[in-house]
């Protein structure tokens, strides 16, 4: 093992035994309105139901709840009329009712994304981040004017989907819980 690496080990199993859980996540977003993408042959979009939930495969971890209710949505990508792609959408009360007053505080007239999920069968074919714009697009529509991404930092596929779909960096936050004590730490930050 190179010193590098143990030293990061060290310096990870440090911070964790004194600073207890830890969660750390970018924060990522755009303005809307937003262009809808031209979708490929066999391909559809629409909100999903609990049904098109039921017809996957029991190995892939997909939680339908986070989907429905009141100041939810979600959508999905249909490639020949098998569900390929999911995306949620939260805001208002029931974003803050189920980060439980956690996270990015988000203003009125804006959404938060959530549980962007393809199918193993239909990774790496660029329908997460089709799906994540047309998302965008249909948001707009619907009159809000912000989206919002929380992503753990270092989940390098959602970040890459949402910079596809031109969602730029907008700050983090790092909450720790030393000795079981919450503290989060928000970083707001503006890119040019």
């Amino acid at each position: 093992m190179g010193w590098a690496k143990m030293s990061r080990g060290v310096l990870k199993w440090f911070l964790h035994t004194s600073l207890g859980d830890y969660q750390y996540w970018k924060v990522y977003s755009v303005d809307l309105p937003y262009p809808y993408p031209e979708l490929p042959a066999g391909v559809a979009i629409r909100e999903v139901s609990p049904e098109d939930l039921a017809a996957l495969v029991s190995d892939e971890r997909i939680y339908g709840e986070d989907y429905w209710g009141d100041e939810a949505l979600g959508f999905g990508l249909f490639v020949n009329g098998e569900l390929a792609s999911l995306q949620g959408v939260w805001w208002g009360e029931r974003y803050m009712r189920e980060r439980q007053g956690r996270s990015w505080r988000i203003p009125d007239g804006a959404v938060k994304t959530h549980n962007l999920h393809t199918i193993s069968a239909y990774r790496g074919r660029g329908y997460a981040s089709l799906l994540k714009r047309y998302v965008l697009a249909e948001l707009g529509e619907r009159g809000f004017r912000k989206v919002y991404a929380r992503i753990w930092h270092s989940h390098t596929n959602s970040i890459r989907v949402s910079r596809r779909a031109g969602m730029r960096l907008v700050g983090a936050y790092i909450e720790v819980c030393p000795f079981g004590k919450r503290i989060e730490l928000r970083i707001p930050f503006r890119l040019q």
